[in-house]
């Protein structure tokens, strides 16, 4: 790695940290979630955290108001836009220079990117911890492949399937990888009321509920889950799908609604703050991803309000959703499959409290705050420890 030896002095068992989280999306989603979630649990453990994004999003307003130290004066935008790309190099070398941060975490392209590039003359240099949230493919072009290995000294990945994917594209070694789940948080959900929900969507008290939490993107799969309601619909008249999220794909979900005259049965809620309202209301979860996922961290939140999962087996999933024991596995992409697996739960109560039960129990013992905040304190201890040797 670049530079190791240039890093600040440390104390890495001991001394309290000040960290600097900084990821490029505006909007609210898991990995947002994922990045105040981790940084509010170290912050726990006695370290300052930082947490920067672009200027008025999502992540940055949710972390002034957790009390978090934000700074929000960049833009991170997409696409080659190298005016936009110099200013924030500039701005964040004027900071890095002011503020004297311990190790530097990363989210997405963006920002590790202009973070490489404004610490790339420092001395000492701050060491670079990146998050993969995703198993979305990775150009193995040369840029790429000077970025992870020279200007990123560790890698921490959402589920171990993600560490399979950059070991095989030998962008990192086994040992700069470290896989720590992304958890939910149980105040959160911890006496969720959903007093109202069924009525504000049209939704009678018999109907059985089956809830999608996900942002409407295209490798989340929600026109497959369409498909397989229209599948049911005879068989299950009562059966009704809530879809919880905003994105690009609610055009093309509408048609497939429209056009199998799914009105009704079928309903867009939007982008909810209320979301443990929603489950609180429901009796099944579903995510029918087709790529990109890591691990399903909605599926976790499910799972604490007892709820059975109905899942694609793609990237981590199945970390989540043990196939048979907390929920139903089915191949990505195919309807039939997500029907057959829906019809199972759908037609057995007792069933849906026997995995709803196992997932709460397993959430409580294998996906903990704790656990995260601990483990990644470690990786940033490692990683300090690592640079004075």
């Amino acid at each position: 790695m670049l530079g190791a030896a240039w890093f600040f002095e440390f104390d890495s068992t001991s001394e309290k940290m000040k960290i600097f989280q900084i990821n490029m999306h505006r909007a609210w989603g898991g990995q947002p979630n994922r990045v105040l979630t981790e940084s509010l649990e170290v912050a726990k453990r006695g370290h300052e955290v930082w947490i920067a994004g672009p200027r008025d999003c999502e992540l940055v307003q949710r972390a002034r108001r957790a009390g978090l130290p934000v700074f929000d004066d960049l833009r991170l935008r997409r696409g080659l836009r190298p005016r936009s790309f110099l200013r924030d190099i500039a701005t964040l070398r004027r900071l890095f220079a002011r503020e004297r941060f311990d190790l530097i975490h990363t989210h997405g392209s963006q920002d590790t990117w202009v973070c490489a590039l404004a610490t790339r003359k420092m001395r000492p240099r701050i060491p670079i911890v990146r998050s993969r949230h995703n198993t979305f493919a990775i150009s193995g072009n040369l840029f790429n492949r000077w970025l992870y290995r020279h200007c990123i000294d560790h890698v921490v990945t959402i589920s171990p399937q993600v560490n399979d994917y950059l070991v095989s594209k030998n962008l990192m070694s086994p040992g700069q990888i470290t896989a720590i789940y992304s958890v939910p948080d149980p105040e959160r959900f911890a006496g969720a009321d959903p007093t109202g929900a069924r009525e504000e969507f049209g939704f009678g008290p018999d109907d059985e509920v089956v809830v999608s939490a996900a942002r409407l993107a295209p490798e989340k799969g929600h026109v497959h889950l369409v498909e397989a309601a229209a599948i049911l619909r005879e068989e299950f008249p009562h059966a009704r799908y809530l879809f919880a999220g905003t994105g690009r794909s609610r055009p093309e979900i509408e048609a497939r609604i429209a056009r199998h005259g799914l009105e009704g049965v079928v309903v867009l809620a939007g982008f909810r703050h209320d979301v443990p309202r929603l489950l609180a209301m429901s009796d099944i979860f579903c995510l029918s991803p087709v790529g990109g996922e890591s691990l399903g961290t909605a599926i976790l939140e499910g799972f604490l309000m007892k709820l059975p999962a109905v899942a694609t087996d793609v990237g981590g999933v199945c970390e989540s959703v043990r196939d048979g024991e907390t929920g139903f596995l089915v191949p990505p992409g195919d309807p039939e499959a997500l029907a057959n697996g829906l019809r199972n739960l759908l037609a057995d109560p007792d069933l849906r409290k026997r995995f709803g039960d196992a997932g709460h129990r397993m959430v409580h013992r294998e996906f903990t705050l704790e656990q995260l905040g601990e483990r990644t304190e470690k990786v940033y201890r490692d990683v300090l420890a690592w640079g004075k040797t």
